[in-house]
């Protein structure tokens, strides 16, 4: 998983602490190399917390089932197509608080042969049984703010 410099999902900025003006979006991309082209990486739950720990129980979720929680804040640009999966995230101060941000999302690989991979995502949730594995969620951070 990497944080990108812009919409153009181009220019990763280096691993490790990425620091960004309050209210900038975040350019979010995840890729599975060396895969079964037939496979397509799905995000099923991203969410972000103040600490590195995806079991953190202070989570302030941006997709759940595979769909955006708020439209407004929230873009699937890509997901369930290839071995890339990307979304945009306006993230504002979590609780008005200014401390670390981390992001994690779950993921699952889609048999794109046996599956309609993409997710369809409606005002209403609709659970659909599809081909998949998956895998053990990632973490990107911190986050650091600039006041």
């Amino acid at each position: 998983m990497s944080l990108f410099r812009d919409s153009g999902y181009t220019e990763t900025y280096p691993a490790g602490q990425v620091t960004l003006p309050v209210g900038s979006p975040l350019y979010v991309g995840v890729s599975v190399e060396d895969m079964d082209s037939n496979l397509a990486v799905v995000l099923e739950h991203c969410f972000a917390t103040h600490t590195s720990n995806p079991e953190d129980p202070i989570r302030y979720p941006l997709i759940e089932n595979k769909c955006p929680t708020d439209r407004r804040q929230v873009s699937v640009v890509q997901s369930g197509s290839s071995l890339q999966a990307r979304f945009t995230a306006l993230l504002f101060l979590l609780g008005e608080d200014y401390g670390d941000i981390y992001l994690h999302c779950s993921l699952s690989l889609c048999d794109k042969r046996s599956s309609n991979c993409v997710p369809v995502c409606r005002s209403r949730t609709l659970r659909s049984a599809s081909s998949f594995s998956a895998l053990k969620p990632i973490t990107t951070g911190p986050i650091v703010w600039s006041k």
